[in-house]
């Protein structure tokens, strides 16, 4: 769990009483099942709470881990919208992980 580990990270401790805050820095992931696997959608903002895209402030990358394994991650800049998709053939808890340039790196759990 090296990669997990390597920052501190945010997680919402609440998910039922989220604020706007969490809300926009929390990884949101979708998961779409495939033949060849399970297809991860991972976008930043939840409940319509959209995270702000501009060279001050911005969500620099996504990642998603499977196990111990990073599947890939996503890079952004200022007029990028922070939606990434990775094709994961390997089973197991995705983790995905979204760091604001301001608020640091935030990460949700799929199981």
């Amino acid at each position: 769990m090296g990669l997990l580990l390597e920052q501190e990270v945010h997680l919402v401790k609440d998910v039922e009483t989220m604020s706007d805050f969490e809300l926009k820095h929390s990884p949101c992931i979708e998961i779409e099942e495939l033949a060849s696997g399970r297809l991860a959608k991972v976008s930043i903002g939840l409940k319509g709470i959209v995270h702000p895209q501009s060279d001050e402030h911005l969500i620099e990358w996504i990642r998603v881990i499977v196990g111990e394994d990073l599947v890939g991650e996503v890079t952004f800049g200022g007029l990028d919208v922070p939606v990434a998709e990775y094709e994961i053939a390997a089973e197991g808890v995705i983790v995905a992980q979204a760091s604001c340039n301001l608020h640091g790196v935030w990460q949700s759990i799929w199981v």
